[in-house]
């Protein structure tokens, strides 16, 4: 008799399931996918508008991670003469590994709207000559004045004149054109590397803990790299969790309820019917 576990297996070993399974038909704010985005990249420099469309390409079933502990240490030498060495071990242990029943590696559509971060023009203006002490804080508003002096034991305008040269630096920066969702240049594509675990029977604590040991067994590896927009890559793998799809409702709790507790945690609850 199959477990729930082999049956999402065989289920979603096909890749048009589990792209049905990440964004659903109808789910236009791609809300799954954008959670494994957050958890991938650092997306503090570009704004997810869309996204558009998942293509699931490699996968990979039930693809063991060994944790690797590093055991660090100096050793130290007085006599004859002083001399230092420095030990660091990288070694295996050998204990039970965090299993990913599902790897697949996703190639996630989006349109975003990206920070410009640039300069159009940068000018530099010597600041001398001022005849008062008010004509110095119109021209440096943002400088506490009253502080500077202080610090620098000034106490008159001739002495401020005579202590330092004064630059004034504008910088001007790059106007940010209208953002138009359906102009090509903003769509890009963000490679995910996703790690699925299937729980059974219901057990949030259970999925949590399978997701957490899987991220940290992955720590070390190099994680997803893109050039399309300005993000870095934060973790190796975007975490989920799938559930059977009547474990809510039988444990008294909603689907929706499980995705926004998951979702704290930078993981993805998926809900899948896979009766025997």
């Amino acid at each position: 008799m199959t477990t729930f576990r082999d049956r999402v297996m065989l289920g979603l070993s096909d890749p048009a399931a589990l792209r049905t399974l990440l964004k659903p038909a109808g789910d236009t704010a791609g809300r799954t996918l954008r959670t494994l985005l957050a958890a991938t990249y650092d997306l503090s420099a570009a704004r997810i508008d869309q996204v558009r469309d998942v293509a699931v390409g490699e996968l990979e079933l039930q693809r063991p991670l060994f944790a690797t502990d590093r055991t660090v240490g100096a050793w130290t030498q007085t006599v004859p003469s002083y001399t230092r060495t420095e030990l660091t071990l990288d070694e295996a242990k050998t204990r039970d590994p965090a299993w990913i029943d599902i790897l697949a590696r996703l190639r996630v559509t989006v349109v975003t709207e990206t920070d410009p971060a640039g300069a159009e023009s940068v000018s530099a203006e010597s600041v001398d000559g001022f005849a008062t002490l008010d004509e110095f804080r119109r021209r440096f508003p943002f400088a506490d004045l009253d502080a500077f002096m202080a610090e620098h034991g000034i106490s008159t305008v001739e002495q401020l004149r005579d202590a330092f040269q004064y630059l004034l630096t504008t910088v001007r920066l790059r106007a940010v054109a209208p953002f138009d969702p359906d102009d090509p240049a903003n769509a890009h594509v963000l490679d995910v590397a996703l790690a699925v675990v299937v729980v059974d029977p219901f057990d949030l604590a259970a999925g949590l803990r399978a997701a957490q040991a899987v991220r940290a067994a992955s720590k070390s590896l190099t994680g997803a790299t893109t050039t399309a927009v300005p993000v870095e890559s934060t973790a190796s793998y975007a975490l989920a969790v799938v559930f059977t799809a009547s474990g809510p409702a039988d444990n008294g709790t909603t689907a929706a309820a499980v995705e926004q507790l998951f979702a704290k945690a930078g993981v993805a609850a998926l809900f899948l019917n896979a009766a025997p």
